[in-house]
């Protein structure tokens, strides 16, 4: 993968997942690693991304699942559906990298857009160990669930729809007690290598603009497709090929080949 510099002019190590030979699943998001790595080396070029390394333990108290943020106390809004938005997970296989987390921000951070909605940008990296045909979909279904049991006060998911898009808002509270992208970053890393094999997750957000966030619109659709793809295999149990709406992911995804054929064997 391409080196990326942050503000600090220091090198960072690129988000791609690791070409260990013989994993399947690097193919299944391999585009999308490249073209994040290309990505953000053009806006660390202009100086325009910030980068945490490994942010540490995050110590944000907790709602108890209570974040209703309305009215007078929105002070920002992120990915309105007047607004871009994306939002996707994408993984594949460690290559040795030691266990942690980086995130990457493009754009202002929430202090800074007080008062505002802003296009929004959530891309969640994971590199784990251990993945084979068999277990892919029971992991993607883990990582999926992390998303949704993110409980922060004062951060409030407002909605998330299948179509990889989401709308958060965060309270004026929160924003005069320090809440910004270094908080949620750092809880969703946390959480994501709570799971025994995720190795690293490393998370991009961007409130630059809607050029951005749209950028990212095509890799989420791609993801979108390979999800749906897994999902008819695993709950339909329906591998045939020419009846199948997906068979040109299929086509494309050497991983979900992969996993059709276990599947296959295991239902035979």
């Amino acid at each position: 993968g391409v080196p990326v510099r942050g503000k600090s002019g220091q090198q960072t190590p690129a988000v791609s997942a690791g070409k260990t030979r013989g994993t399947f699943l690097i193919e299944l998001f391999r585009e999308q690693f490249d073209f994040i790595d290309s990505w953000l080396a053009e806006r660390a070029d202009r100086n325009q991304l910030t980068t945490i390394a490994d942010p540490g333990p995050v110590t944000w108290p907790t709602a108890g699942q209570r974040n209703l943020v309305i009215g007078r106390d929105i002070a920002v809004e992120l990915g309105h559906p007047d607004d871009a938005s994306v939002a996707f997970i994408a993984w594949g296989a460690s290559s040795g990298e030691r266990r942690g987390g980086r995130i990457y921000r493009v754009g202002p951070d929430l202090p800074a857009s007080q008062g505002q909605r802003r296009p929004f940008g959530k891309v969640v990296m994971i590199r784990g160990c251990g993945f084979d045909a068999d277990n892919t979909y029971g992991r993607y279904r883990q990582l999926e669930a992390v998303r949704y049991a993110i409980d922060l006060q004062g951060y409030m998911m407002r909605a998330v729809s299948q179509a990889n898009r989401e709308w958060s808002r965060v309270s004026q509270a929160a924003l005069e007690n320090g809440f910004s992208f270094a908080v949620l970053g750092g809880a969703l890393i946390a959480a994501y290598t709570a799971i025994e094999w995720v190795d690293r997750a490393d998370v991009l957000f961007g409130t630059s603009s809607r050029a951005d966030v749209m950028a990212l619109r095509r890799l989420a659709e791609r993801v979108r497709k390979v999800t749906a793809a897994m999902n008819k295999m695993s709950e339909e149990m329906n591998f045939d090929c020419e009846s199948c709406s997906y068979a040109d992911v299929c086509g494309d995804v050497a991983g979900l080949r992969a996993m059709r054929k276990a599947m296959e064997k295991r239902d035979a």
